[in-house]
């Protein structure tokens, strides 16, 4: 009867409205998520120049839109490149305590840019992203961040730990030695360098995990059971797995502390990312990586990220996007994307009411 299926046309109709009126009132409920993004263009840590050209390549590569679609909810605010100056302090400090290190002026300039950088997103924005440039870089990435969240933990994905000192390096390339200027234990060998003032909040050692290892220098090694640090490396997490490395990674990071993630993409293997500049065989696999990031993602703690050595002046054409789709497809995950799928923004009463 005509009648019925008017009050079958109204009945949907009302279904629709509410269905629509309850996704509304739960978009409102969210918090909204900003994420703000800082190239930092930085080559002179090490020795190959390309690096230098990352921030740009990803953002041409629809970092913006791969993130969004990773997150409906998440608003990008992107600071651009970051800019800094030498001055004449820092090159005094490079000649008389630290001339063995290539470009020492240069990293400290860059660095100290960042955290103050760095201060000023996180004062605007729930999360940020950093995207090198070398991994020079992570001094002040993470430097900054304490200095706004002093209860940190940080979890560095790398082949290599960069942890060497100015006195241990053999090749002066400060891109293997940030590590070094952020632990309390350590501050003791850059006397010379003012972290004090720029960087007075250290980070603890028993809230650093490293995850990948598989390149570690002699001194490094010795660094990092002296000082009493947890790090994963490769035969590790082939004898035991991924799973069972982030159960003792999230085990061992305090609870209540934000998370930083420094992600080198030379931690995943050269087969999946040959654009880079210290590549080293028998790394993680890109589900491995994707693995790990999801599983700090998921803790809802993480509120720094580091994505460096991407080098698209090495390799082949194909190496350079296969290395590119690699790295955006460790940010996706890290900012939302689920591999299990999810929903929003649908009209859930597609199948009728329970």
């Amino acid at each position: 009867m005509w009648w019925s299926r008017k009050l079958a046309t109204r009945c949907l109709r009302l279904r629709l409205q509410r269905t629509k009126s309850t996704n509304s009132n739960a978009a409102a409920l969210e918090p909204e998520q900003t994420l703000a993004i800082i190239g930092v263009p930085f080559a002179k840590g090490q020795g190959k120049q390309g690096v230098e050209l990352a921030p740009d390549l990803l953002r041409q590569s629809s970092l913006r839109q791969v993130l969004k679609s990773s997150h409906d909810g998440l608003v990008i605010r992107d600071y651009g490149n970051l800019q800094y100056v030498v001055d004449e302090s820092l090159l005094q400090q490079q000649r008389v305590h630290y001339h063995h290190i290539r470009n020492y002026a240069d990293f400290m300039a860059c660095n100290r840019a960042l955290i103050e950088q760095v201060q000023l997103m996180l004062k605007e924005n729930s999360q940020f992203l950093a995207i090198g440039g070398d991994h020079a870089i992570g001094f002040g990435s993470v430097a900054g961040h304490l200095q706004h969240t002093p209860n940190l933990s940080l979890v560095w994905i790398d082949a290599h730990a960069d942890i060497n000192l100015h006195s241990t390096s053999q090749s002066g390339n400060i891109h293997g030695m940030p590590v070094s200027f952020l632990l309390e234990q350590l501050r003791t060998t850059w006397q010379h360098a003012g972290l004090q003032e720029i960087a007075p909040n250290c980070l603890p050692k028993d809230q650093l995990v490293y995850i990948g290892l598989r390149d570690i220098d002699p001194y490094e090694a010795f660094i990092l059971n002296k000082v009493g640090i947890r790090y994963y490396a490769m035969d590790t997490i082939d004898r035991v797995g991924v799973p069972k490395i982030i159960e003792m990674t999230l085990d061992a990071l305090d609870p209540q502390n934000k998370i930083h993630v420094s992600f080198d993409i030379d931690a995943l293997d050269s087969n999946v990312a040959p654009s880079t500049g210290t590549a080293v065989r028998g790394g993680l696999t890109l589900r491995e990586g994707i693995s790990i990031v999801e599983a700090l993602r998921d803790t809802k703690r993480v509120q720094g990220v580091d994505l460096v050595e991407i080098n698209p002046k090495l390799g082949s054409d194909r190496d350079v996007r296969t290395t590119v789709e690699s790295g955006l497809e460790i940010l996706k995950s890290m900012f939302g994307y689920r591999r299990s799928g999810k929903w929003s923004n649908i009209d859930t009463g597609i199948l009728g009411s329970d």
